[in-house]
């Protein structure tokens, strides 16, 4: 086991919950990569990724799948199907993001023997740094997948929970959800006040 220290902390240790956790929509929310950096690592590694649109991309396909099973399950059997449908996608996020954090870790690793070999002045500098390019790479890679392995099972879940609602599934709007967002504030202010 790794020690990992809270940042800003000297005597907080973490331990890592995530790798015990059974998967789950939750576990994928906490675990799953921060969409600014993976924009990053897209621009730095010159990946021709497009996470755009990934979300809803999921979010539709899900919800054809279920309109098309859907007249074929009873209320009974439904509920379980729904759960059957999330949980391959959601443990797929999970092992990426695991996945990612390990490479990340590697990577890291490998660098600092680059750092240090270069500062005592060790032999094989050339194939140890072009080992840690190819690990660093390989991380950032893993790093996008995951990323969009969590962008489709947040799609695919909200399609999900609107079915087990009983609700007709439409597609997400930004600007009427703000809209309603506001709308329920205002209400909320104004009949308080």
């Amino acid at each position: 086991m790794r020690i990992e220290l809270t940042p800003g902390m000297t005597n907080v240790v973490r331990f890592p919950i995530e790798r015990r956790a059974k998967p789950s929509m939750e576990l994928v929310r906490d675990i799953a990569p921060d969409s600014r950096e993976v924009s990053l690592v897209i621009e730095s590694f010159g990946f021709d990724d497009d996470i755009d649109g990934i979300r809803d991309a999921a979010d539709q396909d899900m919800a054809d799948d279920i309109a098309q099973k859907g007249a074929r399950l009873s209320s009974t059997q439904r509920q379980a199907e729904l759960d059957r449908l999330l949980q391959p996608i959601v443990e797929r996020a999970v092992s990426l993001c695991r996945d990612a954090h390990d490479a990340s870790l590697a990577a890291v690793k490998a660098q600092r023997q680059v750092v240090e070999a270069q500062s005592e002045g060790g032999y094989w500098l050339t194939p140890l740094s072009e080992q840690a390019s190819a690990q660093t790479f390989y991380a950032a890679r893993l790093l996008v997948d995951a990323h969009v392995a969590c962008q489709r099972a947040a799609g695919a879940s909200r399609a999900i929970e609107i079915a087990k609602r009983g609700e007709t599934w439409a597609p997400f709007d930004l600007h009427a959800e703000a809209h309603a967002l506001c709308a329920d504030e205002l209400a909320a202010r104004t009949s308080g006040g």
